[in-house]
C-alpha cells in the first residue's frame, strides 16, 4: 500500500510540475500565470506528503510538513484567481484585489514557519500508523482554523463561479469546460471536509489523495477538449496579444472586456478603463465617446506627447440585436506611420520629383475633373501651355545639371506665380501646364503675361554663369457653347497657341482662335496620305 500511494503522489507531483513549466511558458496572461503557480504549488505540496509518508521519525515529518507549507497556503486561493480570470469575472487581478486575496494565505505562511515560537498553527505531533502508512496527528491551534475557513470559502466561491458561467454559457464546449473545472474543484473540497471532520485520529491527509485526481480531471479537459491550450492560446494571440486596441462592448454601452494595447491606448489619453458604461469613462472625450457609441468604422486624430497621432477605430458587431444581447468589438489601430506611407506614395506617383509640379498623367486627371465641375456649372476654366525658350541650348552649352536646375526654377516660379487653388504640372521635358479655375481668356492671357515677364526678368547662376530665360505661352478656355469638349481639345488648342508663340519667334502669350483651326486643318489636308 505504501508503495502504491507513494508512486501515486509521485506521479501527482511530477504532473503538476510539467504542467506548469508548460502553461507558464505557452502564455503571458494572468489566467495562464495563475494556472501555472498553482500547479507549482500543488506540485510541493504533494511532494512534501509523499515525504512525510516516507519518513524514519516525527521530526524528519515535522519538516516535510513544513516544507508543503510553502505552497499549500496558496491553493485555494490560486485555485479561485483561475476560476475568476478563466470565466471572465474579472479581467485582471488588481493590486488591491490581490492585496484582499493573498492576504490570509500570507500571514498562513509566517505563522507556519514561525509555529514552534507560539504554537498557533500547531500545539503538538504525534507519528503513527494508518494501513501501513506513516501519518502525523497534529494538535490543531487557532490559526489553523482560520486558515481552513479560507480554504473553505475560495473553494466554494470557486464551484459557485464556475456552476454560474456553466448556467450562463449556451456553447456546449464552453459548457463542458466548466463542469471539468467544477468537478475537479469539488474534489479537493471533498478531500479537505474529510480531513477536517472525519477519521481525524488517523492522521490521513485526504486532501493529498484526492488533489492527484482532480488534476487528472483538468488534463482530462486538456486532452479532451484543449480548452487551456486552445481557448488561452486564441486569446493571447488575437485578443491580449494582439497590437490593435479591442474593447468589447455589452449592452448598454458597458465595457466588458479589453486587452493590453486598449488599456495602453486610453492610458495616454489619462483614461481608465473598468466595468463600467461609455458615457462614464469617456465623459471628457465627447468625440470619442460618439465614435465608441457608432456602429460604425471612424478615424480618430488626436496629440498625444506633442505629436498628431491617426487611430482607426473599426466595428464588429457581435451576437444578435434582436434579444437585446448585442455586444460590439471596437478595435483601435494607429495608423499615422501607415498614413504618413500612403501619403508619401501617392506624392511619389503624382508628383514629377525634379519641379516638384504634378506629373503628366496626375495633372490631366485633376484637370479633367475640374472641367467636368466646370461644365455642370457653368464656370469658366483657361489653360496655359508653356514651353522654355532655347532650353536644348541650356543643355548643350551648360550642360544636363544646369538643365536640372533650371527646371527645378521655373517650378518654383510657376508655384509661386499662380493661385494655390490652380492646378500646375510639368508634362514633359520644359513643355508646363497651368489649369486656371474660373478664370475667362483675356483673364489667362493676363496672367501668362504677368508669368512671361517674370521669367524673362529670372537669372540662372550656374557655377560662374548667369543664364537668361524667356519662356513662350500658348493659351485656350473651354468653349461656351460646346459641352463635349474635352481636356484633351484644350489641351490640344493651347499647344496650337503655343506653337504659334514660337512661330512668332517666342518670348511671347498667343490665345487660341479659330482661325489657327482653320489653318491647322489646311495642314493636315495637304499633307499626303
Amino acid at each position: 500500500m505504501k508503495i502504491l500511494i507513494s508512486v501515486y503522489l509521485l506521479l501527482g507531483a511530477a504532473l503538476c510540475q510539467f504542467f506548469s513549466a508548460y502553461f507558464y511558458a505557452k502564455g503571458r496572461i494572468s489566467y495562464r500565470k495563475a494556472f501555472s503557480f498553482l500547479l507549482l504549488c500543488l506540485s510541493v505540496y504533494l511532494f512534501g506528503s509523499l515525504m512525510i509518508i516516507n519518513s524514519d521519525n516525527l521530526q524528519e515529518m515535522i519538516f516535510w510538513n513544513q516544507i508543503q507549507y510553502l505552497g499549500l497556503p496558496f491553493i485555494s486561493v490560486l485555485w479561485l484567481v483561475v476560476a475568476l480570470i478563466y470565466t471572465r469575472t474579472i479581467y485582471t487581478l488588481k493590486n488591491r484585489t490581490a492585496l484582499l486575496l493573498f492576504v490570509v494565505p500570507v500571514i498562513t505562511f509566517f505563522i507556519r514557519l514561525t509555529n514552534p515560537w507560539h504554537h498557533l498553527f500547531y500545539t503538538s505531533f504525534e507519528a503513527t500508523q494508518a494501513f501501513g502508512i506513516n501519518t502525523m496527528l497534529m494538535e490543531r491551534g487557532f490559526w489553523y482554523y482560520v486558515n481552513i475557513s479560507y480554504t473553505i470559502l475560495c473553494l466554494l466561491l470557486t464551484i459557485v463561479i464556475y456552476l454560474l458561467g456553466y448556467l450562463k454559457n449556451r456553447a456546449g464546449d464552453t459548457r463542458n469546460h466548466f463542469v471539468i473545472t467544477f468537478f475537479a474543484s469539488l474534489f479537493t473540497l471533498i478531500g479537505i471536509m474529510l480531513l477536517l471532520f472525519t477519521l481525524d485520529d488517523q492522521g490521513i491527509d485526504y486532501t493529498a489523495l484526492i488533489i492527484p485526481v482532480s488534476l487528472l480531471t483538468i488534463s482530462y479537459g486538456i486532452i479532451k477538449h484543449d480548452f487551456l491550450e486552445i481557448r488561452t492560446l486564441a486569446r493571447d494571440t488575437i485578443f491580449e496579444n494582439n497590437i490593435a486596441g479591442m474593447v468589447i462592448l455589452g449592452p448598454g454601452g458597458r465595457i466588458i472586456d479589453f486587452n493590453k494595447a486598449a488599456r495602453d491606448f486610453f492610458g495616454k489619453l489619462n483614461i481608465s478603463l473598468d466595468n463600467y458604461p461609455l458615457e462614464r469613462i469617456l465623459d471628457r472625450e465627447l468625440e470619442l465617446l460618439e465614435i465608441f457609441k457608432s456602429k460604425g468604422d471612424a478615424d480618430y486624430a488626436v496629440v498625444i506627447n506633442g505629436e498628431k497621432h491617426i487611430f482607426e477605430i473599426d466595428t464588429v458587431l457581435l451576437g444578435n440585436n434582436q434579444d437585446g444581447n448585442m455586444k460590439m468589438l471596437k478595435s483601435i489601430r494607429d495608423v499615422t506611420e501607415e498614413r504618413k506611407i500612403r501619403e508619401e506614395l501617392k506624392v511619389l506617383a503624382t508628383t514629377d520629383s525634379l519641379s516638384g509640379l504634378c506629373n503628366r498623367t496626375e495633372f490631366v486627371s485633376l484637370a479633367q475633373r475640374e472641367l467636368a465641375r466646370a461644365k455642370k456649372h457653368n464656370g469658366e476654366l483657361s489653360l496655359l501651355m508653356m514651353d522654355l525658350d532655347s532650353f536644348k541650348h541650356i543643355n548643350d552649352t551648360y550642360g544636363h545639371m544646369a538643365g536640372d536646375v533650371v527646371i527645378r526654377e521655373i517650378g518654383n516660379l510657376i508655384k509661386s506665380s499662380f493661385r494655390k487653388t490652380n492646378i500646375v504640372g510639368r508634362l514633359g521635358g520644359d513643355e508646363f501646364a497651368v489649369l486656371l479655375k474660373n478664370t475667362s481668356l483675356p483673364e489667362a492671357k493676363k496672367a501668362a503675361e504677368q508669368f512671361r515677364t517674370t521669367v524673362a526678368e529670372t537669372k540662372v547662376i550656374i557655377g560662374e554663369q548667369e543664364i537668361g530665360l524667356t519662356i513662350s505661352i500658348g493659351a485656350a478656355a473651354k468653349s461656351e457653347n460646346d459641352d463635349s469638349s474635352s481636356i484633351e481639345d484644350i489641351l490640344r488648342k493651347a499647344d496650337d497657341a503655343l506653337y504659334e508663340a514660337k512661330a512668332k519667334g517666342r518670348n511671347c502669350v498667343v490665345i487660341w482662335d479659330d482661325g489657327m483651326e482653320d489653318a491647322a486643318t489646311a495642314i493636315d489636308e495637304s499633307l499626303p496620305v
